[in-house]
């Protein structure tokens, strides 16, 4: 039963993760990319950049239960792997009081590459015997699932091209994105956020 609530309560972190855009119209989660300042009983100190308009430059996160994903292998990781100095993006629900709840936080954020991004798949999906081609939902990218592609679900293991469904949201690790309009894509990694 024990764990049975942990996965419900990670799953619905991550549906929160998932539909920031969402909430973030009603202003009340901030999302902040950058780096760990400092840590302390369980307080997470980020300075970077706001992703969102309740976003903070300088923010304090209260961690609690908040599920803490390492972005070069998208597996969860143990808080005490919160450091200094090390590349962050979190998401938090920001109230009036500070530190702010953290929704989710993914560690080794490498803030200077553009190699590694979000997408979310859109509705206009081709399928083959081993891949997949969709168009982004914003339709900025046209994503290239290949064999040799590893699409990795943090909790059900390694997911086929046929696994893939509109509306799942990935991190993407490509080594070269074409200059064309949509951007051709072809990930060496994918992994999936919700």
């Amino acid at each position: 039963m024990k764990k049975l609530s942990a996965v419900l309560l990670l799953c619905m972190a991550l549906a929160a993760f998932a539909g920031l855009t969402v909430i973030a119209a009603n202003d009340n989660v901030g999302e902040t990319i950058g780096y760990v300042a400092g840590t302390g009983d369980g307080i997470v100190h980020i300075i970077g950049e706001p992703l969102t308009d309740a976003g903070l430059p300088d923010v304090l996160v209260l961690v609690g239960d908040a599920p803490v994903y390492d972005l070069i292998t998208g597996f969860p990781v143990q808080v005490c792997c919160i450091v200094p100095d090390i590349g962050i993006r979190v998401a938090y629900i920001a109230d009036k009081n500070e530190p702010f709840s953290a929704v989710v936080l993914w560690l080794n954020w490498d803030y200077d590459d553009a190699a590694v991004f979000s997408v979310v798949a859109g509705e206009n999906m081709r399928y083959s015997a081993d891949d997949v081609v969709f168009l982004s939902a914003d339709g900025k990218y046209r994503v290239a699932f290949m064999p040799d592609t590893l699409i990795v679900c943090p909790h059900n293991g390694r997911l086929s091209a046929q696994d893939i469904e509109p509306g799942m949201e990935f991190f993407l690790w490509v080594d070269m994105i074409t200059a064309s309009t949509p951007a051709l894509v072809y990930p060496h990694k994918a992994v999936l956020i919700h």
